[in-house]
């Protein structure tokens, strides 16, 4: 009875709609093989259709399909998935309360979701689809304006729940009302081309990016928890078999043709034609000799290899990929968080100006436009496009983004400090990148007791370390600490920790990873991040702009409201399909001096830290 108790306590439900819920677990920010055990056992449910984990915010999604059980059924079976857990993994000391940080965290994940509630295809497409047409052919056939009328209306139903929603949670009123209201004005007023249009638009544009999220997914399957075949591995001298899923960092295993590689590692014997996994930027077979790096999901075409065991499971790049675009990690941008606000604030100005233009115009032409105003959704189609991308492509490049946030701080870094007290690895390698590094403007310090000192560095020791980071605080700069020992002095999360290439890490915990050791992976990070950034200013102006002047040619030249329909998903679309999933990042690190473009540096602050004199 206790442990039933105990897991009823362990989640709470704080969002939830047809087909769709939102848990928040305490417990899954601090421990992650709890949370991946959960998700294993909401996932093994027949109805539920995708499960997410957000550690940052602590909750966990559960979409599932409501036509096959009552609600009351569905929620028994979630809950016993959260008691078997508990069972499986009690934990020794109860969840403190959630911090203040990831409750605002949620709540801004909430904001961003609100367009993701599981919807049927008749309700995303159909029903737009015939709107559109009843209001079409609502003229030569003469129909009924209630008719018509309900008909486009219940196409806006999702919307109008929303709005809802939001009222019964006492949230901020958000753009949701001022899209429901703009569409409800002009169906009233016998305008239902418009509004049908937009329904129909807007669900054509969410078809098209389910079918994308599919593809992506099946495109990076994780070939990491299917193969369970028996595997002869040396470890430390000894020949032993195992299951692919015990092999450890450091064993050595043949590999001949037809096998499909199970973990990231190092040729060390024989020669073989290899097929690259999905993720890999070249898809052209390529021959294998020792010293080159295979990658979990390519296949071994011809030939024998013996392959040295560096990162399994999860820490491979095939599992990475997959774990970001199944967790998508966007949820802690600065950027998005900023422009949320922004929204929340507009709304109601937005509509004292749509009062005021009836009041002193008294049409309500003029008066609706400004209900269509964009306030930044640019960077919102951002955040599932242009930066996860981003994320993907950077593990493909070596390094490893957990997060937006992280990749944002990687892009407007200012400072960098290079810890090599535990030692310098590759001087030469490192040399290099830090000439590349101040011509972007960044500083740079070594921080080490011994060895020889890096050009283009200010060196400090260990005992002036206080010194340093009291210097950096004071310069308000945004500092990345890049450490190759176990422990690191950086003081987290204020500053972004990179670390090189560590034996393990957790996944989605904010720190960089160079995942191969590699020097240049991080120029070329830098690079992928300052690129993401840019082109999330770029869908802000490609939407904003044109926004505007349709919003505008309303307000003051009677345009129709079909041209701003037109005009605002047109370029959705474009910032969104086109612009925002492009797979290539810029990856060079040193464009002219001409042709760079600044980027719009976000208000990060730093705290002030305590520096022991």
């Amino acid at each position: 009875m206790t442990l039933i108790c105990q897991a009823a306590m362990e989640q709470q439900i704080v969002h939830a709609t047809t087909g769709r819920v939102r848990f928040r677990v305490p417990r899954v920010q601090r421990d992650p093989a709890y949370g991946e055990l959960l998700v294993q056992l909401l996932e093994s449910l027949a109805i539920v259709e995708r499960v997410r984990l957000n550690p940052q915010a602590a909750t966990v999604v559960v979409q599932y399909q409501p036509h096959l059980l009552d609600e009351a059924a569905v929620y028994e079976r979630l809950n016993h998935c959260f008691e078997q857990a508990m069972v499986a993994m009690p934990q020794l000391f109860p969840d403190s309360a959630a911090p203040a940080d990831a409750i605002a965290l949620e709540d801004y994940e909430a904001q961003v979701e609100a367009d993701a509630r599981l919807e049927t295809d008749w309700e995303r497409l159909g029903l737009p689809l015939v709107a559109l047409g009843v209001s079409l052919l609502s003229v030569p056939l003469e129909l009924p304006f209630a008719v018509v009328g309900a008909t486009v209306l219940a196409s806006a139903w999702p919307w109008f729940q929303r709005v809802g929603h939001q009222m019964r949670q006492g949230h901020p009123p958000n753009v949701d009302l001022l899209d429901s209201l703009w569409m409800a004005l002009h169906t009233v007023n016998g305008q239902f081309l418009a509004p049908a249009l937009k329904t129909t638009l807007v669900g054509a544009r969410a078809d098209v990016r389910d079918r994308q999220r599919r593809q992506q997914l099946h495109r990076y399957p994780s070939v990491l928890m299917a193969h369970y075949e028996h595997l002869t591995v040396e470890r430390q001298g000894h020949s032993l078999r195992i299951e692919s899923q015990e092999l450890q960092a450091g064993d050595l295993l043949w590999l001949g043709p037809g096998d499909v590689v199970p973990v990231d590692g190092s040729v060390v014997a024989g020669l073989a034609e290899v097929e690259p996994a999905h993720f890999e930027p070249s898809r052209q077979v390529r021959v294998c000799r020792p010293g080159d790096a295979l990658y979990a999901g390519c296949q071994i075409l011809t030939g024998q290899v013996q392959l040295r065991v560096m990162r399994t499971g999860w820490q491979t790049r095939l599992g990475l990929i997959t774990d970001l675009l199944h967790t998508e990690p966007v949820y802690d941008s600065a950027l998005a968080h900023q422009q949320g606000e922004f929204a929340r604030h507009a709304v109601l100005p937005t509509l004292a100006l749509s009062g005021a233009l009836w009041l002193a115009t008294g049409a309500y032409g003029p008066a609706i436009a400004p209900l269509q105003f964009d306030f930044g959704s640019g960077v919102q189609l951002s955040l599932r496009t242009v930066m996860l991308s981003a994320q993907v492509f950077a593990v493909q490049q070596g390094i490893y983004l957990p997060t937006t946030g992280t990749l944002e701080q990687l892009a407007q870094l200012e400072s960098l400090v290079i810890d090599a007290r535990a030692g310098l690895p590759q001087p030469q390698q490192a040399q290099i990148l830090v000439q590349q590094l101040r011509q972007l403007g960044l500083h740079i310090y070594l921080l080490q007791d011994q060895g020889s000192p890096l050009e283009g560095t200010t060196d400090f020791t260990s005992d002036r370390l206080a010194d340093l980071q009291a210097y950096l605080v004071g310069q308000r700069r945004r500092v990345g600490w890049i450490s190759f020992g176990e422990t690191c002095s950086c003081p987290e999360p204020t500053w972004l920790s990179i670390r090189w290439q560590p034996p393990t890490f957790a996944p989605n915990a904010k720190v960089v990873v160079l995942l191969d050791g590699d020097w240049s992976a991080l120029g070329r990070g830098m690079a992928i991040a300052r690129d993401a950034l840019e082109r999330t200013y770029q869908n802000v102006a490609l939407i904003s702009l044109p926004n505007l002047a349709v919003t505008f040619g309303g307000m003051f030249f009677g345009l129709h409201p079909v041209v701003n329909v037109v005009t605002n998903n047109a370029t959705a679309f474009m910032a969104e399909f086109w612009h925002g999933n492009s797979p290539q990042f810029r990856t060079a690190l040193l464009p002219s001096a001409s042709t760079t473009v600044p980027l719009p540096p976000l208000p990060l602050e730093f705290p002030q830290l305590a520096v022991a004199s």
